[in-house]
């Protein structure tokens, strides 16, 4: 039996549950992807949170679980998108603990990334269940969509099994603008950095956007350590930060260290941060917190990874089996069902 639960891919007449688990998305660019997902064959499912706004937040934590558990309790819903990110997706986690047997029960994918990513963490750890790091749907409202977000579509109405992805020759200079709907300005080279020029690791591939999924640690819907426990193959790690300064970087990767949580790591994808250097009076970079609270694992750390808030990014399915080898500052990813 399978130990990785992977929900049942995508096919026309399928429905698509859009639903607001941290902020609300711009409007204009909610009608655009849905226009956009609908023109590929499928049904929409918006749940009511999606068009309110209580500031910070779409909704209680409570209404945005219950919302959520909703679109997994309906059974045309085959697949699960955010609406955006945000800030305290955490609120939610509580009462979706209280009804695990609703997700357990009814696995389909869940799609997001930044706040998302600690739902993404969540379901995975907890349930088994895959969950894929990737755009929001405020990204699917750009047409013509981008080449990453056409990889991840392309894949999620295939019959395959593996997923392979190289690293996409340039990226945009900053974090993708809410209100834009002509897609990225892909301006700068794309060199990713690694102390080994041809290297190759393999292992399940686990992370998101640590300055969300962190939070989840030592807490009861902590389910980390028992996860990782169960691959003899090891895992990878792959890591965004948004908005933390390389020192709370470093307080973060460490504290995950001290959980245990990389003890059977077989490498490090680090995507492009948007946070490299401290303002204080002293130097201290993001690279430098990674080596700091890393390199004493004596495994390939990889930077400036298509991961993250810095776009494009690669479709990331949490709890698949990878491979990935970087050479000459590019980078190539295998995923596979497995």
């Amino acid at each position: 039996m399978k130990i990785m639960i992977y929900p049942d891919k995508l096919k026309k007449g399928d429905s698509v549950g859009i639903t607001a688990v941290s902020a609300t998305s711009n409007a204009q660019k909610i009608d655009l992807a849905i226009d956009n997902i609908m023109s590929l064959g499928l049904n929409v499912v918006e749940t009511d949170n999606v068009r309110k706004d209580e500031g910070i937040v779409s909704s209680s934590g409570k209404q945005r679980a219950e919302e959520l558990l909703e679109l997994y309790k309906d059974t045309n819903v085959k697949y699960i998108i955010a609406a955006r990110g945000g800030e305290f997706l955490m609120e939610m986690l509580p009462y979706l603990d209280e009804h695990q047997d609703v997700i357990r029960n009814n696995p389909k994918w869940f799609q997001g990334f930044s706040d998302p990513s600690l739902l993404n963490l969540y379901i995975t750890t907890k349930f088994n269940i895959a969950t894929i790091h990737m755009e929001n749907i405020s990204d699917y409202a750009m047409n013509p969509r981008y080449k990453s977000i056409q990889d991840c579509i392309d894949f999620m109405f295939s019959n395959d099994e593996e997923l392979v992805q190289e690293s996409y020759p340039k990226y945009q200079k900053s974090e993708y603008d809410e209100g834009n709907t002509k897609g990225y300005n892909l301006t700068e080279e794309n060199v990713y950095e690694c102390d080994t020029n041809d290297v190759e690791f393999e292992g399940r591939i686990i992370g998101g956007c640590i300055d969300t999924f962190s939070l989840i640690s030592g807490t009861k819907m902590d389910n980390i350590n028992n996860f990782i426990s169960q691959f003899d193959e090891g895992m990878i790690w792959y890591i965004d930060n948004c908005e933390l300064q390389p020192l709370e970087f470093y307080r973060r990767l460490w504290h995950m260290d001290q959980m245990g949580y990389f003890k059977n790591v077989k490498g490090f994808l680090i995507g492009r941060s948007m946070m490299q250097e401290n303002n204080n009076d002293y130097y201290f970079s993001f690279k430098d917190a990674v080596k700091r609270a890393l390199e004493k694992y004596n495994v390939p750390i990889v930077y400036n990874v298509d991961i993250g808030h810095i776009p494009p990014q690669m479709t990331i399915i949490n709890g698949s089996y990878a491979k990935f080898h970087y050479k000459d500052g590019k980078g190539k990813l295998i995923q596979k069902l497995i």
